[in-house]
């Protein structure tokens, strides 16, 4: 069963996917279809990599993850879809992951610059300039969640609940995140937990 022009029809069982229209498929991926998906990503695939890859630039590894996070979120929003020209459709989905993606990017860069220039103020009692020079990389090697926790509060100075709502996250949450990358911060430079 699929959705086609915003119609709930019945694929006979000897029905192809590769018959259906680029509607079709969209209304079959919603319906979790395997054969559907692969079938829209591969009619899609060079036309959404060409676009990302004119939106990012010569980056390879992140056009490639931006055009698998565009048919992810294509495949998670399929029953959505209301109809009109499927390939606008993706390339308005690449937009907005490049987008997302460009501000992480810039977010993070501005971060370890402020760190690098900076100093560790937000971390106090270090002051040997070789853990200075360590601490971006230490940053950096922290998993996205508590990296972005750090950065908004110890390094922004986001207040707790700001920095919550930006993350989407509860408050309680947040200050967990932060008091775990902190103490990742504090092993891999060697000061212990």
């Amino acid at each position: 069963m699929t959705r086609e022009r915003g119609q709930l029809i019945r694929l006979h069982p000897e029905a192809r996917v590769a018959d259906l229209t680029d509607e079709g498929l969209v209304a079959a991926c919603a319906t979790n279809d395997r054969a559907a998906r692969a079938l829209l990503f591969e009619r899609y695939v060079d036309a959404v990599h060409r676009f990302v890859r004119r939106m990012r630039g010569s980056d390879q590894d992140s056009v490639d993850d931006l055009v698998q996070a565009t048919f992810l979120a294509a495949f998670q929003s399929a029953a959505k879809f209301r109809g009109g020209h499927v390939r606008g459709w993706l390339f308005g989905i690449a937009s907005n992951q490049v987008r997302g993606y460009a501000r992480t990017e810039i977010r993070r860069k501005r971060a370890l610059e402020i760190v690098a220039e900076q100093g560790p103020a937000p971390a106090r009692g270090m002051s040997d300039p070789m853990l200075t020079a360590r601490l971006p990389g230490a940053i950096e090697a922290l998993p996205h969640d508590l990296r972005a926790a750090l950065v908004l509060v110890d390094l922004e100075g986001e207040r707790g609940q700001e920095a919550a709502a930006a993350l989407g996250i509860p408050v309680g949450t947040l200050w967990r995140r932060v008091f775990e990358a902190r103490q990742a911060l504090r092993a891999q430079l060697g000061g212990g937990t």
